[in-house]
């Protein structure tokens, strides 16, 4: 195990009613605060109301930024200019992974005099930033930003994305996950944010690394978990348990603990984007389809550690096969696993026909350039992920 050191400042409010705890965490902070949501979920679920209701009943003046559906930095900016101008005291995320990653940049950069892109570009290091409190109210489990420093944005004028990554002053200062606020997300939305957890947890586990029992045994945990949940909730939408395992499982997942003592190459986003990015298809969509045939395609590459995902999580019958042999029908297992949900096994799934895999040609080089995976590999992955042989 490589040497490391682990931190993590968030406070965790978990379970039913938690949202109630939302005015005492605001008022450590001051009356101030903005919110950040996106579409009309936190209307439909009555969030919304009870926030309104919370904020007035405390004397707490609330700004908000809404129709956040893409992290971009024209939103970003403008984002900016509210807490400015409003001189708030904190920024709470209320959502998923977008919403919450724009309360992050949105904190640091209504705290510094400096262009928030090029801190996200790295051209200005973030180490010695400001940054405002902030708060995040989960209503969709998967990204687990509401436990990490990472925000990740878009300039959808250049086509560039730009990024904070564990950042400890961005970590959010508190973190309220309600299950019951997740009960109106569509099981088929729900699904592929489980998805989401159990890709960004594997890509800290298929690492070259000294044995890391403990942080293994996390990552093949939460993987079955999410399976188990996922199962659930297509029968039984509103499960409780079943909800509350997934939003803890998302937390737990990026809360950094799975990756120390190793260096995770963190493949999947990568992975996900030789077709997220040339389709517009989401992040969670592009990961549920290219991970798979990663894990189909290099399975040799992490033949042990795969073994023992292939038994400990998908309950794979050992009996007269090779470690290689119970590795890939370990990743050809968690493939049966998604097509068994109902998400989509390829692109064609999505409505995307008849594309070619030069179409990819330049994100398959520009991964092929990061030496971490061969060209050979990834245009594999690419035509498995376009419906090819």
């Amino acid at each position: 195990m490589l040497n490391f050191v682990y931190q993590n400042p968030t406070k965790i409010i978990f379970g039913k009613g938690a949202i109630n705890d939302l005015p005492k965490e605001v008022l450590k902070y001051g009356n101030k605060v903005l919110i950040v949501y996106g579409g009309d979920s936190i209307f439909k679920n009555g969030l919304y109301e009870i926030l309104d209701t919370q904020f007035k009943e405390n004397g707490i003046d609330c700004y908000e930024l809404g129709n956040v559906t893409v992290p971009s930095l024209s939103v970003l900016y403008r984002g900016i200019e509210i807490a400015r101008q409003n001189q708030v005291d904190l920024v709470i995320g209320i959502g998923g992974g977008c919403c919450i990653d724009m309360a992050k940049s949105i904190a640091i950069g209504a705290s510094n005099d400096v262009d928030i892109w090029k801190i996200l570009q790295g051209k200005i290091a973030y180490d010695n930033l400001n940054c405002l409190p902030i708060g995040t109210i989960v209503t969709i489990a998967g990204s687990g930003s509401e436990m990490d420093g990472n925000s990740e944005i878009e300039n959808l004028e250049t086509g560039e994305h730009g990024s904070i990554g564990s950042f400890i002053k961005s970590y959010p200062s508190f973190s309220i996950l309600d299950p019951e606020l997740t009960y109106n997300c569509p099981f088929e939305l729900t699904a592929y944010h489980g998805m989401t957890i159990i890709v960004q947890a594997m890509e800290q586990y298929l690492v070259d690394r000294e044995a890391t029992f403990i942080q293994d045994g996390f990552v093949e945990t939460i993987c079955k978990t999410v399976i188990s949940a996922l199962r659930t909730l297509k029968e039984d939408l509103n499960n409780y348990n079943a909800r509350a395992n997934l939003m803890w499982a998302s937390a737990i997942t990026c809360n950094r603990i799975l990756g120390r003592g190793k260096n995770a190459p963190w493949l999947g986003g990568p992975l996900g984007g030789l077709i997220d990015d040339t389709l517009g298809i989401t992040y969670s969509q592009g990961i549920t389809i290219t991970w798979p045939k990663y894990l189909m395609t290099c399975y040799k590459d992490f033949a042990q550690t795969l073994k023992s995902f292939a038994l400990n999580v998908m309950e794979i019958d050992p009996e007269n096969q090779t470690c290689d042999e119970i590795a890939l029908s370990g990743a050809i297992a968690l493939q049966e696993f998604i097509d068994e949900i109902g998400l989509a096994h390829t692109i064609k799934d999505l409505g995307y026909e008849n594309y070619e895999i030069e179409e990819f040609s330049d994100k398959i080089n520009k991964l092929a350039n990061r030496n971490v995976i061969s060209k050979n590999d990834i245009e594999t992955i690419v035509k498995l992920s376009i419906g090819g042989k």
